[in-house]
């Protein structure tokens, strides 16, 4: 069962585009985000004052719209973000996200399985290019201190994303947040082209070993040819013996453009996607909403 979590936010100046910091109810971690002018200002914060995970979050001075994020770990935040501040590598940055802890039960071995965990982790599609030139150091902990850890990333995706930033690959969620049961595959056929894909909260997720048509057609939107593109170039479809195919996992924004980018033209997703005994989306939707209306 899921259960709600609450979520406080606190403004240090007041001022919501200044440094603001996060709390998960009944978690030992802290999150807190701070502007590059007002970093400086944090020298005295305890939270700052301790081993954490940080991300450095920019874009590229030569192309703004190319966001770019570094992570890294540290025994002591202020003075490992400093150095990075006076590093012209890094100067792209204009935000930085701390994650501490409220005590002082947080290691430098948390920190490094925790900063391999998110390398490991980051989704390409968040929108945002990882600058790192290495993949972290892989820590061995305890079992139970593992699971600690593991929580702790858990509320670490809780809180990026109420702070502007989706960073990690989609997690299906409990079935009772979607009309279509956990277990269930939706399918897109038509002609030798075959996909199959889930109900996510924020969208679609195309799985593994689907089809993607070669071609797209001229009429195409513009933004489904570069999404199309962008998947071919980035190594998620590539050709096969048996076709063009998905090489792993992803996640599109809704059931139309993930039927427009595998079919290479527009559709409507919502009758094309359809279930294993030929229910298309909209039917499904439709007998949700009459079940939940009390109606036959």
């Amino acid at each position: 069962m899921n259960r709600g979590i609450t979520i406080t936010n606190y403004l240090v100046n007041g001022n919501p585009e200044g440094i603001s910091m996060s709390y998960v109810s009944n978690w030992t971690g802290q999150a807190i985000k701070i502007p590059r002018n007002a970093f400086l200002d944090t020298k005295n914060f305890p939270e700052l004052n301790r081993p954490g995970i940080y991300y450095l979050i920019g874009s590229k001075d030569e192309n703004p719209d190319e966001k770019l994020i570094y992570v890294g770990e540290a025994n002591h935040l202020f003075e490992r973000i400093t150095t990075h501040m006076r590093d012209e590598a890094k100067s792209f940055f204009e935000l930085i996200i701390v994650f501490s802890s409220k005590d002082d039960n947080m290691t430098v071995s948390h920190t490094k399985y925790l900063e391999a965990k998110i390398l490991s982790e980051i989704f390409e599609k968040s929108g945002f290019t990882l600058i790192n030139r290495k993949d972290g150091n892989k820590v061995s902990l305890p079992p139970m201190v593992r699971d600690e850890m593991d929580t702790y990333m858990d509320n670490m995706k809780i809180l990026l994303p109420t702070m502007g930033f989706d960073l990690f690959k989609p997690v299906l969620k409990d079935e009772k947040q979607s009309f279509m049961p956990k277990d269930e595959n939706l399918i897109l056929e038509v002609g030798d082209i075959k996909a199959q894909a889930k109900l996510i909260p924020n969208g679609m997720l195309v799985l593994q070993g689907s089809a993607m048509k070669p071609i797209a057609t001229p009429a195409l939107a513009p933004t489904y040819l570069k999404i199309r593109n962008d998947l071919i170039e980035k190594g998620y479809v590539k050709q096969t013996d048996k076709g063009m195919l998905f090489l792993q996992d992803y996640e599109f924004t809704s059931p139309s453009q993930a039927g427009a980018v595998v079919l290479g033209y527009s559709v409507n997703g919502r009758i094309f996607w359809k279930n294993s005994i030929g229910k298309n989306l909209k039917d499904l939707e439709e007998e949700k909403i009459s079940l939940s209306m009390g109606k036959d």
